[in-house]
């Protein structure tokens, strides 16, 4: 008697497929893309880059420059210039303002 080789058969599977992506995940891409088309869209036909209805301030200063010339280093020294809005809105200053010091040659 002969002994016979117990053979197994092993299935070949076909190719595998790449594995799909959740559907969510496609959802979520899908409904950024639209917000994102959406939002860009509405700052794009509203911007239209023209003044306000309301009008826009403007300040101006009689003298931008102030040269009092040399002094000495513990002389009081006093000057005064003016502001004035030529705009057609109300000018608001918020804060202290600022006035630099410069020392020059």
């Amino acid at each position: 008697m002969s002994k016979k080789k117990n053979h197994r058969r092993t299935r070949t599977t076909p190719k595998q497929a790449s594995p799909r992506r959740p559907w969510w995940v496609v959802w979520a891409v899908a409904t950024a893309a639209v917000v994102l088309l959406v939002g860009g869209l509405t700052v794009l036909l509203t911007s239209n880059g023209s003044e306000p209805e309301d009008g826009t301030p403007k300040i101006v200063v009689d003298q931008p420059v102030i040269d009092e010339g040399y002094k000495k280093l513990d002389e009081t020294i006093r000057t005064s210039f003016t502001l004035r809005n030529e705009g057609d809105a109300t000018l608001r200053i918020l804060g202290e303002p600022q006035v630099q010091l410069m020392e020059g040659c």
